[in-house]
């Protein structure tokens, strides 16, 4: 199913009320544009985030409705963007796979001074769930090649087409899912893949972006498909890839999902690392872990097609922080049971200054050359964190963001897997959301970033920025007990 949330007036930007109740006056907002069609399928968390101004006595609680079911409101107390008014609430609502297709009426619920207030901020739309047309594919194919393309360099492309050509194992399709490239491009797109009809190209309508393209592209696996291979499109595979990494899968029945080591190279195919783990540690045992920084990128990957049982459709948009599909299947594959790790490269991973990566972390494009270069590197990295205030990332933009996001895809593990989680998993998941409101919880991220001085230094000790983000959120829920009104 997809979801969407209508506006209540055409003509405004946002979804809003205005409800006045004897001596007590409310207004309710959502912040920016509604969110996305939502795919629910086997259930979903949408992250909504608005405002409320209450003229009249503090607010005791607040929730949120949608149609029948009522959830508390995570978040209150953050101070709004500016040249708005109120308070910023946020929520991280529950869309069960059971809710009922059509119209689901969303609604913020006040206890003001003992008198409950409900504003509507619109509804729902709930219909059934997207599906692509499966590609239609020979009876021996065991492996599918999931490639999402936009604007692919013709070299690239072709180098990249050509070592997938090359493969030691035979027995595979490869299905590339267009983002609406440009004429030029995708008649590029056309020529190098010619008439090789272990090939399958779908041209999207109009631009969905890398993550809704790889779910694209996921969709168009036919069901007799068993293993699932992910694709950039300016890689350069080793001949063997596929090979070893079904190798390894078939040999760790217990595990979903595979993945290696990879060299990091130019867009010109000049290798800058013969490892992906220069500057970390490689872990993909610890759900916490994953949870911060992910450590399993889908070009190194092959997983099992009932993963998408549980991965699709992917999480809803948020517009704070970039949901990858690669971290997100990854938590579905170590939330459902283990994880397997190549300890060797097998493909070069093209880095350049355009890609979504490397614009959010600029100092990974190329790794350190030499011990002076390694300390400058890390010296950067361990005061940034003294520097984030009002800079981007600012604690603020942390806790909107990075915080908030990862309690999204917890509490969406939760809901597709339950008691499929193992209970130490499913502990440290709720031990992020209970970081909100509990001092230990925040102890226990805290000590979490003391792992690196034992080794264990796969999230680069992250969590002391997330740390540093709900001490912000704390210190402004003091500075806003309650909202005011104009």
């Amino acid at each position: 199913m997809t979801a969407r949330i209508e506006h209540q007036d055409s003509q405004t930007a946002e979804p809003h009320c205005a409800v006045r109740t004897g001596e007590i006056g409310a207004v309710a907002s959502l912040l920016g544009s509604p969110p996305e069609p939502i795919e629910i399928g086997a259930g979903a968390v949408v992250l909504l985030d608005g405002t409320l101004d209450v003229e009249g006595p503090p607010v005791d609680g607040l929730r949120i409705r949608l149609g029948e079911l009522e959830q508390d409101v995570e978040g209150y107390g953050v101070p709004p963007p500016p040249g708005e008014e109120g308070t910023r609430w946020w929520a991280s609502v529950e869309v069960p796979h059971s809710t009922a297709k059509g119209l689901s009426e969303v609604s913020l619920v006040a206890d003001v001074g003992g008198t409950p207030i409900e504003l509507d901020l619109g509804s729902l739309e709930l219909i059934e769930r997207l599906q692509e047309a499966e590609a239609e594919v020979p009876s021996e194919s065991r492996i599918a090649i999931c490639m999402a393309t936009y604007e692919p360099a013709g070299d690239q492309l072709r180098r990249q087409i050509d070592s997938i050509r090359a493969q030691t194992r035979r027995d595979w399709i490869c299905l590339i899912s267009d983002d609406a490239s440009s004429e030029e491009a995708f008649a590029e797109l056309q020529e190098v893949i010619g008439d090789d009809r272990r090939f399958v190209v779908s041209r999207a309508a109009e631009r969905v972006g890398f993550l809704r393209n790889f779910e694209r592209s996921l969709r168009m696996v036919p069901a007799g498909i068993e293993l699932i291979a992910l694709s950039d499109q300016d890689d350069r595979w080793d001949d063997d890839k596929l090979e070893a990494l079904v190798d390894l899968l078939d040999r760790n029945p217990a595990a979903s999902l595979v993945y290696s080591d990879m060299r990091i190279a130019t867009t010109e195919g000049e290798i800058l690392s013969q490892t992906y783990w220069y500057l970390r540690r490689n872990s993909c045992d610890d759900i916490a872990s994953m949870l911060v920084a992910n450590t399993v990128t889908g070009a190194a990957s092959v997983f099992r097609r009932t993963l998408l049982d549980v991965a699709l459709p992917f999480p809803p948009g948020n517009r704070h922080e970039v949901v990858y599909h690669d971290h997100w299947l990854a938590l579905c594959a170590l939330a459902g049971g283990e994880i397997a790790y190549l300890d060797r490269p097998t493909y070069d991973y093209a880095r350049h200054p355009g890609s979504i990566t490397i614009r959010a972390q600029s100092e990974w494009l190329a790794p350190p050359q030499g011990m002076a270069a390694r300390v400058r590197l890390r010296w950067r990295r361990m005061t940034r964190r003294i520097r984030m205030r009002n800079d981007r990332p600012s604690w603020r933009s942390i806790y909107l963001g990075r915080y908030r996001l990862i309690r999204q895809l917890a509490a969406m593990l939760e809901l597709r897997l339950g008691n499929h989680i193992a209970a130490d998993k499913r502990r440290d998941l709720r031990r992020f959301a209970a970081a909100e409101s509990s001092p230990v919880a925040q102890l226990w991220l805290l000590g979490r970033a003391l792992r690196p001085l034992i080794g264990r230094n796969e999230t680069l000790g992250r969590e002391r920025v997330l740390v540093g983000g709900l001490l912000w959120r704390r210190s402004s829920l003091k500075r806003a007990r309650r909202p005011h009104s104009g």
